[in-house]
């Protein structure tokens, strides 16, 4: 068996979390990372190769904008986990009012976990 395999590729990449965060091009975004364009655009295309090494400032800062994990933004999002969900790129797709109806859900839940809590502490 060899030990050195090839990469696997990331099961959502960069350029697609990019896209589904609202920036077109690769240049606007590094516009906003406040970052040089070919230096975001080495992200986007090295993401494969693990030894290509995003610093981590630079995925924290990546991962903050686009609203996602560090590990989504390195290529880790969950490519062994089949029964993952990323919540916040689905959130990113309601329209206001499904944002505050999943808002008032998520409190409702958590009042009833408390609820149910209590109950089963008499």
């Amino acid at each position: 068996m060899n030990s050195t395999q090839a990469p696997v590729p990331p099961k959502t990449s960069l350029a697609d979390l990019r896209k589904a965060a609202g920036y077109r091009s690769s240049k606007e975004f590094a516009a906003v990372l406040g970052i040089p364009a070919t230096t975001y655009s080495r992200y986007e295309r090295t993401l494969a190769d693990p030894d290509s090494g995003i610093p981590l400032r630079a995925a924290w800062a990546i991962a903050d904008k686009l609203h996602c994990s560090i590990d989504a933004v390195v290529g880790r999002d969950g490519a062994d986990d089949t029964q993952g969900r990323d919540l916040n790129a689905a959130y990113r797709t309601l329209s206001e009012g499904g944002k505050e109806r999943f808002d008032e859900y998520l409190q409702f839940l958590a009042f009833r976990d408390q609820l149910i809590a209590t109950q089963q502490g008499r």
